[in-house]
C-alpha cells in the first residue's frame, strides 16, 4: 500500500452526472491529509469544485458542495473496527479527523444512496438511479498489503516497486474477468483496463498528481425512489490515489 504522508483518494466525478452544468470536470473529492505516525491527527476534508483548462483545480461552495451532506463516512481500522467519521461544513470543504493508535492501514469508506433519480426521458426505463461508493486508505508504520472487501462495491490497492495491483470487488466478490476498469491520469487522459483471469487489473503510474481508478456496475432492476421511476441503477467505486 502506498505510504503517502498525504493522499488525495475518492476523486468521485459526479459532476457529469448530477450537476451537467459544470461538465466532466466538475467533481467531488477527499483529502486525507495526515503525517503517517501513530497518535498524530489525521484531518479529512471532503471538497466540491472543477478542473479549469490549465489543469488547475478549484473549491466551489454551491448547491453542488451541499450534497456532500448525504454521504455516510466509515473509518475501519487494523483491527477491523468500524466507526463513523462525522463531517461538519466548513467554509470550502466538509471536515472531519481521526487519530490512528495503532500501527497498520485505516481504510476510508464513503457511500451516498440519496441521490435524485437522473430524469433523462419521459420514458422511465431511460431514468438512471445512481448510487456512490468512496473508498481510500491511510497508512501508518510498517503496514502489510493484507485486506479484505468491506463494502457492496470496493477497490482494494496494492504497491510494489512503483507498480499497483487494482482488485475490484462487487457483493464481496472478485469482480469477473473482463470486468472494466476505467483510470484517469493527473491530465485527465483516460485508459480502460479489463481485469484479467485473477481478477485484478495492473498499471504504473507515469506522472505525479492525482489518479482516479473507477468501477461502475449496472443493475437494470426498474423502481422508484423520491417518487421518480428508472429503470436501472448505476453504481460506481471510486479510487484515487496521488503520486508525488
Amino acid at each position: 500500500m502506498h505510504k503517502l504522508r498525504t493522499i488525495l483518494p475518492l476523486f468521485l466525478l459526479l459532476g457529469l452526472f448530477l450537476f451537467p452544468e459544470f461538465t466532466k470536470a466538475s467533481a467531488y473529492w477527499m483529502e486525507i491529509h495526515g503525517s503517517g505516525k501513530l497518535k498524530d491527527p489525521v484531518k479529512v476534508q471532503v471538497c466540491y469544485g472543477f478542473i479549469d483548462d490549465l489543469s488547475e483545480r478549484h473549491r466551489t461552495t454551491g448547491a453542488e458542495f451541499q450534497e456532500i451532506r448525504n454521504f455516510q463516512f466509515f473509518i475501519l481500522n487494523a483491527k477491523g473496527e468500524k466507526s463513523k467519521l462525522e463531517l461538519k461544513k466548513k467554509e470550502d470543504h466538509w471536515e472531519g479527523t481521526f487519530t490512528p493508535d495503532q500501527e497498520g492501514i485505516y481504510r476510508l469508506l464513503g457511500m451516498n444512496d440519496q441521490q435524485p433519480v437522473l430524469l433523462r426521458s419521459k420514458n422511465p426505463q431511460e431514468n438512471v438511479r445512481p448510487i456512490d461508493f468512496m473508498c481510500g486508505a491511510y497508512s501508518v508504520g510498517n503496514s502489510l498489503n493484507i485486506q479484505s472487501p468491506v463494502q457492496l462495491m470496493d477497490i482494494l490497492l496494492q504497491e510494489k516497486s512503483g507498480v499497483y495491483t487494482v482488485s475490484p470487488y462487487r457483493n464481496m466478490k472478485p469482480a469477473d474477468k473482463g470486468t472494466m476498469i476505467r483510470i484517469f491520469n493527473p491530465e485527465n487522459w483516460e485508459k480502460n483496463i479489463p481485469a484479467d483471469e485473477n481478477h485484478q487489473v495492473i498499471f504504473k503510474p507515469t506522472l505525479p498528481g492525482l489518479y482516479i481508478i473507477r468501477q461502475d456496475w449496472n443493475d437494470n432492476t426498474p423502481g422508484t425512489f423520491q417518487g421518480n421511476a428508472y429503470g436501472k441503477i448505476r453504481y460506481r467505486n471510486n479510487y484515487c490515489l496521488w503520486i508525488r
